[in-house]
This record gives C-alpha cells, sequence and structure tokens, in this order.
C-alpha cells in the first residue's frame, strides 16, 4: 500500500449504546503498533458517513473501516458506488469493519474466512496487515433508486424480525432471537412474485455472504466471490417447518451440502443459487436490505462480481 496515505474510519457513537466506541478503543493499540495512518471521524447523525465519503476528496485514502453494526457499510459503500469516480475508486480503496453493533455479520464473515475469532483486535489486525480480497456486490434496481447490497434482502419472516427488532437493540444480538421466537409463534404469511411467478412465503432471503447476524449461519452455501446470490425461500406450510428450520441456521443445519458443494433443502424450504432475480413484495412488508428499512416495492438483482476489495485473508 501507499504509505503516503490513510485510513479514514468512521464511529457510529450511539451503535450498540456505546458498544462501537469501546470495540475501537480496543482496535486502536493494534493499529498504532503496525504504524498506520488513520483519520477517525464520529458520525455525528444519519448519513453523516455517506455524505462525507459521496463529496469529499478521497485521493490520499487507500481504505474506509466502519465501526458499527452491519447498517454504517451499507451506507459507505453506496456512497462510494454512487460516485462519478467509482471504478477508480473500486481499485484503490479497501474497506474493513468493526463488529461495534447488534447484527455484525459482515465482520463474522471476514473473519472467519481469515479463519479469525470474531472481534474487534482480529479485525483490526487484518486491516493492519493490509491483505486483501476481491468479494461480490448486488446491484438491486428498484423503481426510484439503484441500491448496492453486501449482505442480503429479506422479505416476510426475517424482514419482520429485522426490522420489528429495532426498539430491542439495547439488548445486542439477542435482539434477534427475542423478537424471532415471538414472531415464530405468531406467524404471518406474505404474497409475492418471486421471478415472476405468485407464490405465498412464510420466508424468503436472499443473500450474498454466509452470516445473517454474527451467530446465524444462515446461508451456509454462501461465498463472497461466486458470482451468485443465495436465495432461500418456505412456502406457505407447516407452521412448525419455520420454527424448526430457524433454530437449525445458528450452525447452518437447516440445509445439506454435499461433497461437491450442492445443497440439499430439507422439506419444503428452497435454497437456490441464482445469477439475478426479480422480486415484487404484494403483502404491505417493508424489505430489510443489509438490515436497513426500505418500502416494498418491485426489485431486479443482479450480481457484480468481484467489485470490492475488503481486508481478508
Amino acid at each position: 500500500m501507499d504509505i503516503s496515505k490513510q485510513l479514514l474510519i468512521f464511529v457510529n457513537p450511539a451503535s450498540g449504546k456505546g458498544h462501537a466506541l469501546k470495540e475501537w478503543n480496543k482496535a486502536k493499540p493494534i493499529l498504532d503498533k503496525f504504524n498506520v495512518k488513520y483519520l477517525v471521524i464520529m458520525t455525528q447523525y444519519q448519513n453523516h458517513c455517506h455524505e462525507y465519503l459521496l463529496k469529499e476528496d478521497l485521493s490520499n485514502v487507500y481504505g474506509v473501516v466502519l465501526v458499527s453494526g452491519d447498517g454504517l457499510p451499507h451506507e459507505a459503500i453506496n456512497a462510494l458506488y454512487a460516485r462519478s469516480d467509482w471504478e477508480q475508486i473500486s481499485q484503490s480503496i479497501t474497506i474493513g469493519v468493526l463488529p461495534g453493533g447488534s447484527g455484525n455479520a459482515f465482520a463474522k464473515t471476514l473473519t472467519k474466512l481469515s479463519q479469525l475469532e470474531c472481534n474487534s483486535e482480529s479485525c483490526a489486525l487484518l486491516i493492519a496487515k493490509g491483505m486483501t480480497r476481491q468479494m461480490d456486490l448486488i446491484l438491486l434496481e428498484m423503481p426510484q433508486k439503484k441500491v448496492v447490497s453486501f449482505l442480503s434482502l429479506a422479505y416476510a419472516f426475517i424482514s419482520e424480525v429485522d426490522l420489528g427488532s429495532e426498539s430491542l437493540r439495547f439488548l445486542g444480538g439477542a435482539r434477534f432471537d427475542i423478537y424471532g421466537t415471538w414472531r415464530a409463534l405468531f406467524q404471518k404469511k406474505y404474497q409475492a412474485k418471486y421471478n415472476n411467478q405468485q407464490m405465498m412465503f412464510r420466508y424468503f432471503l436472499a443473500q450474498k455472504i454466509p452470516y445473517i447476524s454474527d451467530n446465524y449461519l444462515s446461508a451456509p452455501a454462501a461465498q463472497i466471490d461466486d458470482g451468485l446470490i443465495d436465495v432461500q425461500y418456505l412456502e406457505d406450510g407447516d407452521w412448525s417447518q419455520l420454527v424448526k428450520l430457524s433454530l437449525k441456521q445458528y450452525d447452518g443445519s437447516h440445509v445439506e451440502i454435499d461433497e461437491q458443494g450442492n445443497v440439499k433443502p430439507k422439506g419444503n424450504w428452497k435454497y437456490e443459487k441464482v445469477k439475478e432475480y426479480t422480486f415484487e413484495p404484494i403483502t404491505n412488508c417493508p424489505l430489510s436490505i443489509d438490515g436497513e428499512r426500505y418500502p416494498p416495492q418491485p426489485v431486479k438483482a443482479k450480481v457484480l462480481h468481484k467489485i470490492l476489495k475488503v481486508f481478508c485473508y
């Protein structure tokens, strides 16, 4: 890397009620030990990071590090993708994360691939050593805007759990367990079109990386750079099936993967690896894109192959 350049480190002090700041304080000594140059920016309002990365001169920046949950990486990556000089930036700037929120799926994935524990010290070591990999993004085209996703698009049960549990953020990752248990007991059915076929869903999730949070291996066959999207869904069926399969997502045992990497779903649970798909909600349920709330609307999704650099072995 060019030693004249520096990292931009965005810390969301509100994330996890101060958790992100504590995680940054754990990582800082490691970066200092490796003589890493950096500028720390404490975000002061929603989209502060997005506005900064969209407008500022980044010619002296070789990496952007996000200390928060998965929301801040979504904000940052979309800002960079929207820049007129995106093609140059995609080659010169690497994304890093520290687990400072309640989900931390991105941090879990990058440390797992690097055979490290998911903590701020491990993430800081990845960043300090400067090892990088290329990963895919998913382009989501909607009627009014385009969004790039590094994590997932969710609808039905998983969207309700992700977005409905926001009032329980003070519980950290346990918010998903508590709210998810309640929602599993009182399930709903959701109508939507997937690839122009109208269906009644209990669950719909399209992922790019294997983890949906740091303790849910919801897409065990997903790879960050295989050019494919892992789409899972459960059509209307037995009430108990969603409960059983959701519980098995802690370790990814809700599906079987053979020696060739082929996925064998169980029961009515569908697991497909695709390059693109279309999805159109009919039931009024918000979309969760990388954990962020979007209104229900038609989506065309396709893979952007190896378009983002990340700190990872």
